[in-house]
């Protein structure tokens, strides 16, 4: 075992340089991912509202499903980065290959599920009737990329956990113009290829992870130091112990991928009842949704960097500097995503019309703006908060948080507000409240993580 980085604390300023470089090729990650799906309803509203409205309809199971396994999938990049903090560099592998594994075994579940009970799923929520049997032809078709994007997600969250993000953008970013193209194509029936709508929106996007899948793990076993991490091992002693180290990961993200599961299902309830409010609502509903995942690419970005910087901590033995690194990311989020709430806020309609509808949408979209963008402030605080919290292993009160908050919160307030006639600005109230809320919350159990690491360490001195 190589040994532990330097345990002495890192000046602000360096700390913050530290975070930023861990932060922008995950930003630029995530605004890939989000770039894939603004792309789907970009191509697909040329098409019409109709097919718009189906891809709306089916996202509202397959991001529940895309974001579970995310949350089920961090204890890679929480194991990662304590091993990479502690200098294990032979534990890290492990932890590639235990997160392959698991991510295996929940894309094939995810598949099934959504593949089989998509009309099922889509009825049991809300969605319009009418859209029931187009959102599940788009469900069934999504439902066949999800082992790629799960293997994909294993290997990302290795990489960024032993703090090699560059390599995960590069791969992410490579795959986009594919899907781009393959999605113009496939939704408009271009290039001679047959006009699907949103499910050939559906199919590019399965190709497009199929490929980043093996380019992302031929990334992560390509190494420099690959052999000392031992990524390339296929002995039986290196893959032996994946389905025991799978099932600990399966534990560590249970909690975490219920709580993220249900907060989706908030959003997923909002998506649902946007469609019940007619397609002008359901387009500009997913017009913000999409600008939404654009400014959320900023914190994710962020949250990734608190987060293997506070498992670094952990595992240095130095649980104590996760305090003022989260805490510098807390500023960071809350001054990026403070501009982009404010940007938004003054230039609505610029940002809107990229995204081709027909006026009425494009006016349901700047209407909810209006209300939604101020509070994407405490969005990107909270994501950074719930990171930092599952590296220090409060995954279980951090989603707990997230549940209240954007299931019980979110989900609630948005049935209770449509049902009292607030139209399309009850989705975008119901969703800023659920934001502000789990900020508060996750704030609060911040603070009483770091005063019991406080009180830790002050009973280990006057022991010692």
């Amino acid at each position: 075992m190589t040994a532990p980085l330097p345990r002495s604390p890192s000046s602000p300023r360096a700390e913050v340089l530290r975070l930023l470089g861990l932060a922008w090729p995950v930003v630029l990650t995530s605004l890939n991912w989000t770039i894939l799906h603004v792309t789907d309803v970009i191509v697909v509203g040329m098409v019409g509202e109709h097919e718009v409205a189906a891809l709306s309809a089916s996202r509202s199971l397959t991001y529940i499903a895309i974001v579970t396994g995310l949350a089920w999938l961090s204890g890679v990049l929480v194991r990662a980065s304590r091993a990479d903090g502690a200098g294990d560099l032979p534990a890290t592998g492990q932890a590639l290959r235990d997160g392959m594994v698991l991510g295996l075994i929940l894309g094939v579940a995810a598949m099934l599920i959504l593949g089989l009970g998509g009309a099922a799923l889509l009825r049991g929520i809300g969605v319009a009737p009418a859209l029931i049997e187009p959102g599940a032809r788009v469900v069934a078709v999504m439902a066949l990329g999800y082992p790629f994007q799960m293997v994909l997600i294993a290997a990302s969250f290795f990489l960024e956990g032993i703090s090699r993000p560059r390599r995960v953008t590069a791969v992410n970013l490579s795959i986009l113009p594919i899907n781009a193209v393959l999605a113009w194509a496939l939704a408009g029936g271009e290039l001679g290829l047959p006009a699907l709508g949103a499910v050939g929106a559906a199919l590019a996007t399965v190709i497009a992870s199929a490929l980043g899948a093996v380019a992302m793990v031929v990334s992560a076993v390509t190494l420099p130091r690959g052999a000392a991490r031992g990524v390339r091992r296929l002995d039986r002693a290196a893959w032996a112990p994946t389905l025991s180290g799978a099932w600990s990961l399966a534990r560590f993200g249970t909690v975490p991928a219920i709580a993220s599961g249900l907060e989706l299902a908030g959003f997923a309830i909002l998506i649902a009842l946007s469609t019940r409010l007619g397609d002008a609502t359901a387009h500009g509903f997913q017009i913000v949704f999409s600008v939404h995942n654009v400014t959320f690419a900023l914190a994710l970005g962020l949250g990734s960097a608190a987060g293997v910087r506070a498992g670094n901590a952990v595992g240095e033995g130095v649980a104590l500097q996760a305090v003022p690194r989260t805490l510098l990311a807390v500023r960071l989020a809350a001054l990026a995503m403070g501009l982009c709430g404010l940007a938004l806020v003054l230039t609505p309609g610029p940002v809107v019309t990229l995204f081709p509808a027909l006026p009425e949408a494009h006016a349901v979209a700047i209407a909810m703006l209006a209300i939604w963008a101020p509070f994407i402030l405490f969005d990107g605080m909270q994501v950074v908060l719930v990171y930092a919290l599952r590296s220090l292993g409060d995954q279980v009160a951090a989603g707990i948080n997230s549940i209240i908050a954007y299931f019980l919160v979110t989900g609630g307030i948005g049935w209770w507000l449509v049902a009292a006639g607030w139209g399309a600005s009850a989705l975008a109230w119901a969703s800023a409240a659920g934001m502000l809320v789990a900020a508060l919350l996750h704030g609060a159990r911040f603070a009483i993580v770091a005063r019991r690491l406080g009180s830790s360490l002050g009973l280990g001195r006057r022991s010692g």
